[in-house]
């Protein structure tokens, strides 16, 4: 079923079922179900597994280290400066959000570290307002970056859908608080361990793939890292990895550190498989720690503004992506805007260093 037409009235929607699964959550859950408990045996066992993990990738984590002491100086400006386009709803402003209730909730997710389940695995979608129905031949998704509530993972949602006039996907990655995402992130990208943020994701992807011409998963912050994951477990499904070509990737303030891509599939179209573009500011600390490190094991084109602040998506990103600052125009990712669509043979080639062979 539908859940709108227009995406103020599924923001209005959103919010309500939010409230009802929260209340329904706690009148009828038990704590002594909620918190699973380990045997000591199981307990060390996964104390032995984790600490071989961090020594497998002592290296990584010293270079990461490195990285996060050099670049913290920018750590200001992750959310700064402060409702600084006037075209997008800013996630710092409490007007953006449809209660107080939705308020209440962006700070205490953020801040209290609890296990919560994803509020959307991409079931609930965006719809931009006056959408008229197309065909079905694209599906979009939007994976959330860190420390987003459903009230801004929505947010972000909704204007991605008013830019580019499609329908979006949310595949919602929940927040555990900030520190525990912070956390989370670095077991995803220094020791490699994602299972939980990205297989669901890539479920949902490599069904969308076998049933439309096109999908395109736009990822921020966190999401990048999961987006990675993503290419790469297409690219190692024997089953699925034929329909990688229909994949296109847009990473915007971007964590991962890498992003690779098939060689052989790449030479063959003579592109990028799957393709993949990156939307950076200078001054963001999670770039300066992500992408613009690890430039050259990233695959696809970076597009970045070396002295723009900021790592939240609408407050930061969305506007200059909508204006063409980040590339001129000259992204494929922009050719998508206001429900426009790029030519189909139109991309950016990435650096052929970027390229691997698919196992």
């Amino acid at each position: 079923m539908r859940l709108a037409s227009s995406y103020e009235q599924l923001a209005f929607t959103s919010s309500a079922v939010f409230r009802r699964k929260r209340r329904t959550a706690f009148a009828t859950s038990s704590p002594l179900l909620a918190v699973p408990i380990m045997l000591p045996s199981e307990i060390i066992r996964k104390a032995r597994k984790f600490t071989e993990r961090i020594l497998d990738h002592q290296d990584s984590i010293r270079e990461d280290l490195t990285l996060a002491f050099r670049h913290a100086w920018t750590l200001p400006f992750l959310i700064l400066p402060h409702n600084s386009e006037s075209s997008t709803k800013s996630e710092l402003d409490w007007h953006s959000y449809n209660s107080l209730g939705d308020v209440l909730n962006v700070l205490i997710q953020a801040i209290v570290p609890a296990n919560r389940p994803s509020y959307s695995t991409g079931t609930i979608a965006c719809y931009p307002e006056h959408y008229t129905y197309k065909t079905a031949k694209e599906k979009w998704f939007f994976i959330n970056g860190i420390a987003t509530s459903p009230p801004v993972a929505i947010l972000n949602c909704k204007e991605l859908a008013r830019i580019f006039d499609r329908p979006v996907h949310l595949i919602h990655t929940p927040t555990y608080g900030a520190v525990w995402d912070l956390w989370d992130s670095i077991i995803a990208r220094t020791l490699r361990k994602d299972g939980h943020l990205s297989k669901p994701a890539y479920d949902l992807v490599k069904q969308a793939l076998a049933s439309h011409d096109k999908v395109v998963l736009v990822g921020h912050s966190q999401g990048t890292i999961v987006s990675s994951y993503i290419a790469r477990k297409l690219l190692k499904d024997k089953q699925f990895r034929h329909l990688a070509p229909k994949l296109e990737i847009y990473c915007v303030a971007g964590v991962a550190d890498s992003f690779r891509l098939d060689r052989q599939l790449s030479e063959k179209l003579g592109r990028g498989v799957p393709y993949v573009e990156h939307f950076s500011n200078g001054f963001d600390f999670f770039c300066r720690i992500g992408v613009l490190a690890y430039q050259k094991d990233t695959a696809g084109a970076i597009f970045n503004i070396e002295n723009r602040k900021g790592h939240l998506l609408n407050d930061h990103y969305l506007a200059g992506i909508e204006r063409g600052d980040y590339c001129g125009g000259k992204s494929r990712l922009s050719r998508y805007i206001n429900g426009e669509s790029p030519a189909p043979n139109y991309y950016v080639n990435p650096p052929r260093a970027s390229l691997e062979m698919a196992s």
